[in-house]
């Protein structure tokens, strides 16, 4: 009877200290969990479908806080494994590890052709979605966690980062000022005869950057589409001959025009007076008022658009001024080469 007591009272004890429940099997729900440490890791799809491993994480990107900032994923076993750092555990050991794994799952890739008028936007930027498969410590399916979005221009892939490289990519062609007949056929511009003003037709192109630019899963380029066209013109009157003189910007081409190019001139020059009022006569068009000296620059508009993948962002406006170019301002003297 006595011993009896004794047995039924040790197994109490037994179980009392949360190792071994009553019949001695093992109860690991209760040991203490594996603890595992490490960074987190977020593989990016590349723009041929490949993966790129990245740890350095920006604090306040949407992976730094996913379960809270520092706070470790955890999962109970199901089946017998390795951690990522090679410890041993068996199902139903719980594991506490500080290296969540984010893995982007394919998402459609985007590989720019010319750009044209028919170019489909696909959103926003700021809409942009990247979708990523959430695991606990090591990829697989036993270490799932959740499925989520991040926002195309989170911290760690954000397109923004690479807008200095873009820029310096988009090579646009120069702006040069037209050069008008009657400079070399009189010295210089005419007194009261108009002046057209106008640049290189290439100048006025759509432009890309090229190549673009493929980093982090995003194929980028910036594309820039001519808007419109002015000149800044100074005009100097000759101290001994005073005329009204000029320092302003003459517009030539507004937004929304569709101008046309004819033997390399940009707009095409139409058919001029033979003389008009001085001063400005119109888009384009500039009669100097007297004798000097006038420089002239032309200013193209660009709208510079970034895409990424698809999505596009408006950047702004850029202007590019051509190298100024300078003439003589003179009157015309009649002279009878044929006297009778």
């Amino acid at each position: 009877m006595k011993l009896w007591v004794f047995i039924a009272l040790s197994l109490v004890i037994a179980g009392a200290d949360g190792t071994v429940a009553a019949g001695g099997a093992s109860d690991s729900s209760s040991s203490p969990p594996i603890v595992v440490g490490g960074a987190r890791v977020v593989e990016a799809r590349n723009t041929s479908g490949g993966l790129s491993v990245l740890t350095q994480i920006p604090k306040s990107s949407a992976f730094a806080v996913q379960g809270g900032v520092g706070v470790p994923c955890r999962f109970t076993a199901t089946v017998a494994g390795t951690t990522s750092d090679g410890q041993s555990y068996l199902a139903g050991d719980v594991v506490e590890s500080q290296r969540w794994v984010f893995v982007e799952s394919p998402w459609v890739m985007w590989h720019p052709g010319p750009i044209d008028a028919a170019q489909v936007s696909s959103g926003p930027l700021s809409s942009a979605l990247r979708w990523f498969k959430v695991y606990c410590d090591v990829a697989d399916n036993y270490h799932f966690v959740l499925y989520r979005s991040v926002p195309g221009i989170d911290p760690l892939f954000d397109p923004h980062s690479q807008l200095t490289t873009l820029y310096g990519q988009l090579q646009l062609v120069e702006p040069v000022v037209f050069r008008n007949p009657v400079v070399d056929r009189w010295g210089g511009l005419v007194v009261r005869y108009p002046v057209w003003l106008a640049i290189n037709a290439p100048a006025w192109t759509t432009q890309v950057t090229a190549p673009p630019i493929e980093w982090r899963g995003w194929v980028m380029d910036l594309v820039a589409e001519p808007a419109t066209l002015s000149f800044q013109v100074d005009f100097t009157p000759d101290v001994d001959k005073p005329s009204p003189p000029l320092h302003g910007i003459i517009t030539c081409i507004n937004d929304g025009d569709q101008p046309v190019a004819v033997e390399g001139v940009l707009p095409a020059m139409p058919e001029l007076a033979e003389q008009t009022e001085p001063g400005v006569n119109g888009p384009c068009m500039w009669t100097p008022p007297g004798p000097g000296t006038v420089t002239i620059q032309a200013r193209v508009g660009f709208h510079v658009t970034l895409w990424a993948s698809g999505f596009t962002e408006a950047r702004p406006d850029y202007v590019w001024t051509s190298s100024a170019v300078t003439f003589p301002t003179g009157e015309l003297t009649t002279v009878n080469l044929n006297p009778t």
